[in-house]
């Protein structure tokens, strides 16, 4: 009798195995864990980058750059003008004009991000004073505004590889540019200090971008070739939609890049160091909720009606592994921070716990926003995405003044939980109906 129970169990282990392939061979969550990974990879990195920096440059060089890439990204965030949601919305119903839609995009968001970063450097005096040396070196100024928009066409990239549920190339893109930075600002850009810091971080994404233009791109899309151009019936379909995105990326990230200059101003560059190195750690939670809602975007806009069903298998899978993650994560953050320096963890340690927590209701908060974009239900994003940053940023900074670096911490849960408290019902009521 033993050896038909051996079959019995061989067979049993086969069709175990047959199923999770198949489970991970859906599109909606291979390309999950392609950018779970993707995330998780260029955040391990990143605090390898940091790592290093804060070993060979004082904290206020690292103070000096972490500030120019914020500010950087800040604008390259407003210069996307919500394209990277609306690509990977509309690419699917493109067709052949994929192609023409994506360098389209690309134009408008580099015209933006030059414009952008020119009245950003005008006004270096106004709101970042401690970034004013720049105007010593004119060189500094075109570096600037060439690296902003190449951060700003970088993202605009990865949505275009996303769109076509080709994630393993954004895995690849964004690795190569975690790998080309740790060694530039030490042994090639030292000379120019946390000038440097910005300037390695800026040339990895030049690098990545071409990279991905001329090897990635063309394998997705047949024929693609990048090139200026402006195509005025497509960009009128996708802008609309697009501008509510914009709107709401521009709400949602605006903690990312205001709280590092907030403490730039108010503390100086060493706290600001102290602050960034803790918020760049404790976002590396984010890959979850970040990567199952773009997954699930992606597939929402290949087949809307599965929305239901695939949105509750995303919240499922984005709580199931935060609370561990989150768990780990408070334990042990003294001793994380410690790899950077004795300041690092007595500053940073109280912050990190805070932003840790907030990751669990911010799974909640993002698929609702993703939800709402398959939906096309703009007004909905933009409500929850204002809520987030004035909670975060208006009790942010009146905590900040009483508590110190804490209080970013605090205000930044307080919003992700009254959101999620009040999101998590018609989060549910949604992805029990079919969407057409």
């Amino acid at each position: 009798m033993a050896k038909p129970v051996q079959g019995t169990n061989s067979a049993d282990s086969h069709m175990v195995l047959d199923l999770c392939l198949k489970w991970i061979n859906k599109p909606l969550y291979h390309n999950a864990i392609y950018l779970m990974l993707n995330n998780i990879i260029t955040c391990l990195l990143g605090f390898a980058f940091w790592n290093m920096m804060a070993r060979f440059f004082m904290p206020a060089q690292v103070g000096i750059g972490s500030s120019l890439i914020a500010a950087s990204s800040l604008i390259g965030v407003l210069a996307e003008l919500g394209l990277r949601i609306g690509l990977i919305r509309f690419i699917p119903e493109s067709g052949e004009n994929a192609g023409r839609l994506i360098n389209a995009a690309f134009t408008l968001a580099g015209v933006s991000a030059l414009i952008g970063g020119l009245i950003y450097v005008l006004g270096l005096k106004i709101w970042s004073p401690a970034l004013s040396f720049m105007w010593g070196d004119p060189s500094l100024l075109v570096l600037f505004l060439i690296f902003t928009i190449t951060n700003t066409l970088s993202g605009l990239t990865d949505s275009s590889l996303i769109a076509a549920r080709a994630a393993k190339y954004v895995l690849m893109k964004n690795t190569l540019v975690s790998i080309v930075k740790i060694p530039l600002p030490i042994f090639v850009l030292a000379y120019l200090e946390g000038f440097g810091i910005f300037a390695g971080n800026g040339i990895s994404f030049a690098v990545a971008v071409l990279t991905a233009w001329f090897g990635f791109l063309p394998r997705v899309y047949q024929r693609y070739l990048p090139q200026p151009v402006m195509v005025k019936g497509i960009l009128q379909k996708v802008l609309p939609y697009s501008f509510a995105n914009y709107m709401a990326n521009m709400l949602n990230l605006s903690p990312q890049f205001i709280y590092p200059l907030m403490v730039l101003n108010v503390l100086g560059p060493e706290y600001s160091a102290y602050f960034y190195i803790t918020w760049m750690m404790t976002m590396v939670l984010v890959v979850i909720p970040n990567g199952v809602s773009q997954s699930l975007l992606a597939e929402g806009a290949h087949n809307p009606r599965e929305m239901g069903r695939n949105g509750r298998r995303v919240l499922y899978l984005a709580l199931g592994l935060s609370v561990p993650a989150v768990a780990v994560m408070m334990v042990t953050a003294g001793w994380l921070l410690h790899f950077f320096g004795p300041g690092y963890a007595e500053n940073g340690t109280p912050v990190f716990r805070f932003l840790a927590l907030a990751i669990i209701p911010q799974c909640v908060n993002t698929l609702y926003i993703t939800v709402n974009q398959i939906r096309k239900q703009g007004y909905l994003i933009i409500a929850q995405t204002g809520f987030l940053a004035i909670v975060a940023i208006g009790v942010g900074y009146w905590w900040f003044g009483r508590v110190g670096l804490a209080g970013l911490g605090m205000a930044y849960l307080l919003a992700h939980s009254v959101l999620a408290l009040v999101a998590i019902r018609p989060l549910l009521k949604a992805l029990k109906e079919k969407t057409g």
